[in-house]
This record gives structure tokens, sequence and C-alpha cells, in this order.
């Protein structure tokens, strides 16, 4: 009798002896957690299942994002930096490789791509489409979708592997690709990109377990594919993949070192060759990629604890879903206005927590020896999403970090206890890695495979209580045996259709959870909308660095995040900018930010002149009308400058 039919409530009585014999050989294999004894071929329920995922992701592109060549899902700022980040991997991967880490934004700083996420995992998929249409936004559009249905596809091939069902695969599926946390972070394309870390999982079980090359081919791919994806889940997938392997094999590993010694040694040895070169081939693949990130981080490109605890998680995070969540988003929070971008947004479901607690509960009662060290590593990766320390909440409540009670003047209001000490403040000094990552709270995305994984057991065990059938009673039973047999097949069998309607809501209870009333949109141009200085721009001056004017840095009417517009419309001309908006702002940038606040002041052309920048492009609608007035009239009569170009209120001048 196949796993399916496994686990039948029925009582001892009513199964014959057939059926008790397959019950304890089932318990057995489930006991040794062994998935070789799982139902591994796929049918077309699996087909069904997948294609329901495709629906899903198609309907939400189409209900949320109508206009896909011409708005993108999210608030500006990240979305814009993200275009301009895959179309410069794209052009400068087929015209230029060696230049593609002195990328166009943040001139004259070196290695300006390793300042933020590098994206080549999302360029992969980007790339194509770009390049036939030409349509960075649609490009864009295309890739951020198939996130989430890659996110699912490869959560259900791991949960179909590790319980043989595929409806607990699908229910997994559903958890990983539209968790409330992920739909909560669609600004960030690179959070969404969690696709490739359960096929790595997968693949690291299978090839520690069976060795084979394939296994150990695909493992390195995968991590990779994740590394190149995502820096952030690259860094924190290395780290739960090596508690992981401790939790699965150390114990083993001894037993066998004890009573075999000698002749075990040897036969790691044999077996080492095929791990060695293909390990060997991914951490050299591995060192030439992280090169430009650790010189970034040697020369001063760390984050500080004070903001790695800001954008830690707090035990009341886990409250508050993106208020777009339809069922459970709230704006406002104690009169404070929430934002739609925060990293705060925790919530992971009540469903998917009530499953996922109902999971962790059965795999350690049944001893699932496969399934049990991805709870430790979760709990591990729970671990180090609260960061340096522990806290409650923060003085307001609010997820929003910078909430205005959260500072007295220019000083930092201590968060709300317990402020236990936690394992990240370690690991932030010891462990590769840790001093350039600000948001602990982003490893929500690691523990999301866990908590997927635990829940499609529970599916997986109901699902064997509706498989058992019951047997016949011996016709020489008495009266009063005869009715306590029938009213327990009666028992049973209303047990089975509450479970099965149970079943068949929950996949609508957890798309529910998730369900966004709507997604917030910026509007992009492309094309001939594209304001008409940039395309002057890419027809004029060669490939002359040239600075946009205002510069965001001191002065507050101009933020930072203003400038991811200069990333986008820098897809369409060739010239390195001064500017740019990116994960880190480097010391020399916002020097120079500094100085052009007083352009065009002697020091402000100095600073221009010494960095060879020959263009400065004016948007006097970016100032008040008298500072716009003063400012232009102190262009036209400096020497040192000439304008070449006017498109209303923008303006090129040239640095004479």
């Amino acid at each position: 009798m196949s796993t399916e039919s496994a686990g039948s409530f029925v009582d001892a009585s009513a199964v014959s002896i057939q059926q008790k014999n397959a019950k304890h050989e089932r318990k057995a294999t489930l006991e040794e957690g062994a998935p070789a004894k799982l139902d591994q071929r796929w049918n077309w329920h699996d087909a069904l299942y997948l294609l329901i995922l495709v629906g899903l992701v198609v309907a939400m592109a189409v209900r949320y994002t109508p206009n896909l060549t011409g708005e993108v899902a999210g608030e500006w700022w990240d979305p814009l930096l993200n275009m301009w980040t895959m179309a410069w991997d794209t052009t400068t991967l087929l015209h230029a490789p060696t230049h593609l880490w002195q990328a166009q934004i943040l001139y004259p700083n070196s290695r300006s791509l390793s300042f933020s996420e590098n994206l080549l995992g999302e360029a992969i998929l980007f790339a194509p489409f770009f390049l036939l249409t030409h349509n960075p936004v649609l490009a864009y559009n295309i890739t951020f979708y198939l996130m989430f249905l890659l996110c699912g596809i490869n959560m259900y091939i791991m949960a179909r592997h590790y319980t043989g069902r595929p409806f607990a695969a699908f229910v997994a599926a559903l958890i990983y690709a539209f968790a409330p946390y992920r739909l909560g972070q669609i600004d960030h394309i690179h959070i969404v990109a969690g696709e490739w870390m359960p096929l790595a999982f997968l693949y690291l079980d299978l090839s520690l377990e069976q060795g084979r090359w394939r296994h150990w081919i695909l493992f390195a791919l995968f991590y990779l594919l994740q590394l190149l994806s995502s820096i952030y889940y690259g860094i924190f997938l290395s780290y739960a993949l090596l508690a992981f392997v401790l939790f699965r094999y150390a114990k083993p590993f001894v037993a066998q070192v004890r009573s075999n010694k000698g002749a075990y040694l040897k036969s790691l040895l044999s077996r080492g060759m095929r791990p060695a070169i293909v390990l060997t081939v991914m951490f050299l693949f591995l060192g030439i990629l992280m090169a430009p990130y650790l010189a970034s981080l040697s020369q001063g490109f760390t984050r500080s604890l004070d903001q790695t605890t800001n954008y830690s998680a707090t035990l009341t995070d886990f409250g508050f879903a993106v208020p777009f969540n339809w069922l459970y988003g709230i704006n406002d929070y104690h009169g404070m206005a929430l934002p739609y971008d925060s990293e705060h947004y925790l919530f992971l479901g009540l469903v998917t927590i009530a499953l996922t607690a109902s999971g962790i509960i059965l795999i350690f009662r049944q001893k699932l020896t496969v399934i049990r060290p991805y709870v430790w590593t979760g709990l591990v990766v729970l671990l180090f999403v609260f960061g340096p320390a522990l806290h409650f909440s923060t003085p307001s409540g609010s997820t929003f970090v910078y909430a205005p009670s959260r500072f007295v003047g220019t000083t930092a209001l201590p968060l709300v206890p317990p402020n236990i000490p936690l394992p990240w403040m370690l690991a932030y000094y010891i462990l590769p890695g840790f001093a350039g990552l600000r948001v602990p709270a982003r490893l929500i995305g690691v523990l999301l495979i866990v908590l997927a994984l635990s829940s499609a057991y529970t599916v997986s065990w109901l699902q064997t209580m509706v498989s058992g059938k019951v047997v016949a009673k011996d016709k020489l039973q008495t009266p009063e045996e005869r009715n306590i047999s029938q009213r327990r097949a009666r028992f049973l069998r209303l047990r089975r259709i509450a479970i099965q309607t149970l079943l068949v809501a929950l996949p609508l209870a957890i798309l529910l959870e998730a369900l966004p009333a709507f997604l917030p949109v910026t509007a992009v141009p492309t094309g001939s909308a594209i304001p008409p200085v940039y395309r002057w721009l890419a027809t004029h001056g060669d490939q002359q660095p040239i600075v946009e004017l205002p510069m965001a840095g001191v002065d507050r009417n101009f933020e930072t995040k203003n400038e991811a517009w200069y990333d986008y419309y820098a897809i369409y001309h060739a010239h390195p900018i001064a500017n740019g908006w990116s994960g880190y702002r480097p010391p020399l940038t916002f020097y120079m930010s500094t100085l052009l606040m007083n352009f065009p002041s002697g020091p402000s052309l100095s600073i221009i002149k010494q960095y060879h920048i020959q263009y400065v492009v004016l948007h006097l609608q970016f100032y008040s009308p008298t500072i716009a007035h003063n400012l232009l009239a102190h262009m036209e009569s400096n020497p040192d400058l000439r304008r070449v170009a006017e498109f209303g209120y923008d303006s090129v001048w040239q640095v004479i």
C-alpha cells in the first residue's frame, strides 16, 4: 500500500490484519524519515497545481498592474534603481563586460555597482524582454511576476519531494510565493526573489545523502543563482545551509566515526572527489562575484549596529501586515500614518502559523529525521531575525523605523525592552558579510521555507486521515458490537467530510490572508515620453560625465530617493552621472552634494572640474521660484558655464 494511504485512524478492530501490517511498515518508514519511500512520480495533479500557480500570477499582474508597459508595483525609488541596474547589466555584459562594476551612477566612485544589489540573476530573465522590446518597464514587470511564479514552482518541487503529495506541495507553494511578507516587499525585487533557495536546500540534502554528480552540480547552480539574484539572501542562505547540514548530518557523522573510524573516513575520502570538484568551481565563481563587495567593505561600505538595530524585527512587527493588505492592513497607528514601504511588516498569516505549529508538533512526534533539521534551522533563523538584541517594539509601537517619536532632536531613543543581546551581535564582528547587512528582518524570506515545508506536512497528515477505508465487520458480531461499529463508521465518515472541507478551504484562506486590496504603483515614462533633455543627452557629448541639479544632500527639500529618477533616465543615455539613488551613498558623493548646494560657487565649480564633469543638467522645476530665478541668473553670468540646450524647465550647461 502506498504512502498516500498512510496513517489511517480507523480503530484496530475495524481494520484487517493486512492493513495493520501495512500501517506499521509505513510508521517505520516515517520514523526513519526516508523520502525514497514516498511517491515521487509526478502525474496530472502536479500539472494542474502548477497551472493554477501560473493562473494566479497572471491574475495578479492583470489585476494590480494592468498597464505593464507604463507602470510598476511599489513606491518609485527602488523599482527605478532596479530597472536601471538590470538594464545596465544587460547592455554592459553585451558590450563592455569588464566595466560591469564601474557603473554609470555615483561617478567618480569606484565599483559603484557594488553599493547595492547587482541583480545579475534577475537580469537573466530581464535581458531577453528588454532587448526585444527596448521597454525597461515591461521587461521589469515580466521579471517581477516571474519571481512569484518561480518561488511557487520551486517550493512546490521541494515540498513534493519531502511529502510525496501534490496537494500538500501546492499549499506550501502558496505560502512561500504569496506570503503577506513577500507581497509587502514589492518595492524590493531582490527580496521578492527568493526563488532558488528551496532548490538549494533540497539539492544540498540530496547531494550529501546520495552523492551523485547531478545533485552536486544542481546544488551549486541553484546556490549561485540565488546569490546572483540577491546578495542579501545569498549571505543568509549560506549560513542557513551550514546550520541545516550540522543539524541533519553531524550526529550520524559522529556515530559513524565512532563505530567505523578508519573505514568510514576512507569511504568519505573516496566519495569526496565529486563535491570537491564542484564546490571548488563554485567557490572560485563566488570569489569573483563577491570580490567587488569585499573591496567596498574594506573601504568603509559597512553598516553600523545602530542601523542594523533600526531594521531588526521587533516582537510587535509580526502583528503588522502591509497597509494595503485587504484583511489586516491599517493606514495609521496611534495617529501616525504608516508608509507602504517598510521593512517591519512581518505578518505571516494566521493560517500559516497554525499549519506550521501543527506541522512542527507532528514532525517531532513522528521523529521525521529528514524534515526535523529544517525546523531547527528555522529556529536559528528566527533568532537572527531580531538582530543584535531582542526588543518588544519601537517607542511608538509603530512599524515605521523613522517614526517622529523615535527621535529627540538627532538623538535616537532606545527601543522598548527587554533588550536581550542576541547572536547577531557576535556575528557582526566575526562572520564575513554581516557587517554589510542592514536589515536582519529580511531573514523572514528564508524562514518562509520552513513555514511552507512544515505546513505541507500538516496537510499531508490531514490527507492520510481521509485516505483509509472502513472494513466491514464479521457477520458473527453481536448486535451491540455491530451498533458500536456503525456509530464509529458514521463518525469516521463525518470526520472525513470535515477534513476534506478543511483541505479545500486552506488554499483559499491562505490566499485571502495575503490578498492586497490594491498595490501602490508608479507610472514610469518610456520611449517618446522620456523628457527631451535625456533624448538630447543620448545624442550629444559622447560619454562625458554629467551632474544633475538639484543634487540630493543636506537640502531636505530634495530627498536622496528622488535621485532614483536620475538612475532610471540614465538608461536612455550613456553619460556617467555624479548623482544616484543606491543602497549606499559614499562620502565623496555626499561631499560633492554639499558643495553643489551653492552652485555655481568657486568650490562647486572646482570639484566639478577636478573630476572632469563636462555637463550640468539643471531642473528648475525642483526649486522654489525665488531660488530658481537667482540660480539661473548666477549661472548665466558665470564665464565658466555655457548653456547648450534648453527644454522648458530643463537645460544643459557645458563646463568650460
